[in-house]
């Protein structure tokens, strides 16, 4: 029997992502749910918020194969999430430029109605350039909708990448996700092309 499969995110970024994964009927849920997690960067408590978004989308439904993520920006264990406005976004970017960096993503599955879910977690290390004035000013304005304020898919000529997986960075590591489906009875395929 064909499992659904439902993405609870809003992020056009992990849409593409699942498609290019070969898993192209599955229907957008976007979760409605509080994402803070404090200051200080913990594991545990990303892989929480990424489950928390499964679970949510999860009341509206009945039998089906949920896939949620969250993805945040750490250095120094201090997190960097979405900004919420350019003026933050700017000072964001200020701190950020010239930094190694650590991108971390959380990953749900839940299977219902058994309920059963895996969730897991992956980290890739990044170096940003130092950004000139005109660069932070530049990324601030189009990039609110991602943690750190910049997306590697777009804006990778200020960005390295030391290790780790490439999709991850884009907001959801398709080999971690195609290893996790496969528990579930789905295949899907890691994307090696992350440029939208």
């Amino acid at each position: 029997m064909k499992k659904t499969i439902i993405l609870a995110s809003a992020s056009p970024r992990r849409k593409e992502l699942l498609k290019r994964m070969g898993l192209k009927n599955f229907t957008v849920i976007p979760p409605e749910i509080d994402e803070s997690m404090g200051k200080k960067f913990l594991v545990k408590v990303l892989k929480r918020v990424a489950l928390q978004k499964a679970l949510a989308v999860s009341k509206q439904l009945g039998s089906a194969i949920i896939v949620s993520a969250d993805t945040v920006v750490v250095v120094k264990g201090v997190i960097y999430g979405k900004p919420v406005s350019i003026t933050r976004a700017k000072k964001m970017l200020r701190t950020l430029s010239g930094t190694n960096q650590s991108v971390w993503t959380a990953v749900a599955v839940l299977e219902l109605p058994s309920g059963r879910a895996l969730v897991r977690a992956c980290v890739s290390k990044i170096r940003m350039k130092k950004l000139s004035a005109g660069e932070i000013e530049y990324l601030a304005k189009k990039n609110l909708d991602k943690a750190g304020g910049y997306g590697i898919q777009e804006d990778d000529k200020y960005l390295t990448v030391l290790n780790g997986s490439r999709t991850n960075i884009v907001g959801l590591p398709t080999e971690l996700l195609a290893d996790m489906l496969s528990k579930f009875g789905i295949k899907g395929k890691p994307v090696v092309r992350y440029r939208f």
